[in-house]
């Protein structure tokens, strides 16, 4: 790393530990609950009975019996870990959960312990020497770990600006003759702001160039979006094959662990047998294999298309309320996350201080999870709602928004760090 590289490196950590323990003083981030039982849509922060609207298991399969069932069996079979890399052995749950996620996926399946993990198996490993890397420029942070790691052996790496489909077209046309391969990372749903890729539009370019591949973190898109829970990506576009995806089993999918999902065997061979993180890092434990098997045989059976109907539902019921609330809300997609603007980093901190106080549990999101300046509070709407708790929650957000940014601003020193009816219950 260059010395410029490496100031500038610490200056962006100094600054980010600043918003983040301001955060942490506020009880807003790092927060640990209280519940001996938890209640799938409540929590219990400070003695407090809080709504979460911040949990992202959006067809409300975190709680589900038939999950935990899962879990406990292969607990029971297993133990609470499998103490080895699957590079050696590995359990038989791995090969059930293989064969259900190729069913649903219709693609070739390695399973991997965080999306984290899996980007930085397989990025560096398919990314050659003669490639270059395109990445979003607000694609997940984890996206930009590995594109570093990409980037640190000398293979280019250029930013796109977010979603912008004709600067993509644009940086195409003057790069991609240039090399053997470009990959293009990106999300599917970004978790901030709830927007989506222009799966259309990138459909049509991936068609266009045939040295292009695409890469992309479709972690809050699967389980709930598409066939069987395919994803936001495969639920807008066919396979191809210069296409890879990743997904999260720890979110809509409700159990543990993540997925990588390839347009050939050849890929995803490659993928195992020489990806960093699935040799030297650890297995998934086997509760996470039995909830990940349960949720699965959910998600082939006929109710998952239940429970995305009631999901989408829900979507339009937030938007609505929204639409009429007049809260200043981050143009989206038809997702279940929703990010309300305010601006100042210290305004947002105490929108999110009274919502606590009225009984809901919101996320704030400053910089660096969303621009300078562009700080507010993040919520998701899940099938462990009411609709009756989610209006309630916006009608609060309204009166307290306005209470917020009518008020003197509460200011935090950032110059220094500081030492219902729940259809599917």
């Amino acid at each position: 790393m260059r010395t410029t590289d490496a100031s500038a490196q610490e200056r962006f950590l100094s600054l980010f530990e600043r918003y983040a323990l301001a955060a942490r003083d506020a009880g807003l981030v790092r927060v640990r609950i209280e519940d001996h039982n938890l209640d799938a849509a409540y929590i219990t922060v400070g003695g407090r009975k809080l709504l979460n609207f911040g949990s992202c298991a959006y067809l409300g399969l975190n709680t589900d019996e038939r999950l935990k069932e899962g879990a406990k069996m292969a607990i029971d079979r297993f133990g609470t870990v499998y103490s080895s890399s699957a590079v050696y052995t590995s359990v038989d749950l791995y090969t059930d959960l293989e064969k259900r996620l190729r069913q649903i996926i219709g693609a070739p399946v390695i399973i991997v312990s965080t999306t984290t993990l899996a980007h930085l198996a397989a990025i560096p490993t398919l990314v050659g020497e003669e490639d270059a890397l395109l990445v979003d420029t607000q694609a997940h942070a984890s996206l930009h770990l590995a594109a570093k790691v990409v980037g640190s052996v000398g293979i280019p790496v250029l930013a796109v600006p977010h979603n912008d489909v004709a600067a993509l077209e644009e940086t195409l046309a003057a790069e991609a003759s240039r090399y053997r391969h470009i990959w293009f990372l990106a999300d599917g749903i970004y978790s901030m702001f709830g927007d989506a890729a222009p799966v259309a539009d990138y459909a049509r370019i991936l068609d266009q160039y045939e040295n292009l591949y695409m890469y992309f973190d479709d972690a809050h898109g699967f389980g709930w979006k598409g066939e069987h829970g395919r994803g936001w990506i495969l639920g807008q576009m066919p396979w191809h094959p210069r296409l890879v995806l990743s997904y999260s089993l720890a979110k809509s999918w409700g159990s543990g662990g993540a997925a990588l999902a390839f347009p050939n065997d050849q890929m995803a061979a490659r993928v195992l047998s020489v990806g960093s993180t699935l040799t030297f890092s650890g297995p998934l434990h086997p509760a996470e294999l039995g909830a990940s098997v349960a949720a699965a045989d959910i998600h082939l059976s006929s109710e998952q298309s239940e429970r995305q109907e009631a999901l989408g539902k829900q979507i339009e019921l937030v938007q609505s309320a929204l639409d009429a609330s007049g809260l200043p809300v981050m143009p989206t997609d038809a997702t279940p996350l929703w990010f309300v603007k305010v601006g100042s980093f210290t305004r947002a901190t105490e929108l999110c201080r009274r919502m606590m106080d009225r009984g809901f549990y919101l996320n704030i999101a400053g910089f660096p999870a969303v621009p300078m300046r562009q700080s507010g509070v993040r919520f998701t709407n899940t099938l462990n709602h009411s609709d009756h708790q989610i209006l309630e929650m916006i009608d609060a957000l309204r009166t307290e928004l306005a209470i917020v940014t009518g008020e003197t601003e509460i200011e935090i020193d950032l110059t220094a760090a500081s030492g219902a009816d729940r259809p599917f219950s």
